[in-house]
């Protein structure tokens, strides 16, 4: 099992190399469409889910790196995906959040309690809050998890090394 430990303002990050079944977690895209997480991942390149609040600061400040991440991860075989746990009462607020930062990757949306419970299910670990990230190989295999702040250069290495 490969490990890495980072520690970052308050939060500390791991990327653990643990493998799980796929989920089959269902969540929105922000025009209200029903969109699986299954349809992302397990698609040849590797998927960096971001999971993100609007009312995130650690999100607001980390989020345009995750953008520049997913332009130079289209030459590197690397997606973003972005899920906010903002539910059905912050679908606006997200919504605006994605218009005002310009992302350009795809960004889902889930109640704060479904997203927790795919975090949980997926990682293995307790959800702690925004941002948290899982790390999908091109095959849908689960590679890394964590949460808080992290230097994305840190999550190319990581790819790297497979």
């Amino acid at each position: 099992m490969r490990n890495f430990f980072k520690a970052v303002i308050v939060l500390c990050v791991v990327f653990a190399s643990v493998g799980s079944a796929p989920a089959r977690a269902t969540f929105m895209t922000l025009d209200g469409e029903v969109a699986v997480l299954d349809n992302y991942r397990g698609q040849g390149y590797w998927l960096v889910v971001m999971i993100w609040s609007y009312d995130c600061p650690v999100c607001q400040r980390e989020v345009g790196e995750f953008q520049s991440l997913h332009v130079r991860g289209h030459e590197n075989n690397l997606r973003v995906l972005g899920l906010s746990l903002d539910g059905e009462a912050g679908a606006m607020m997200a919504w605006a959040f994605v218009a005002e930062y310009d992302l350009g990757f795809t960004n889902l949306i889930g109640e704060p309690s479904e997203v927790a419970e795919f975090y949980t299910r997926e990682s293995g670990q307790p959800f702690r809050g925004t941002p948290s990230l899982l790390v999908f190989s091109p095959t849908g295999e689960l590679e890394g998890a964590g949460a808080g702040a992290v230097d994305l250069r840190r999550i190319e290495a990581f790819i790297q090394q497979f």
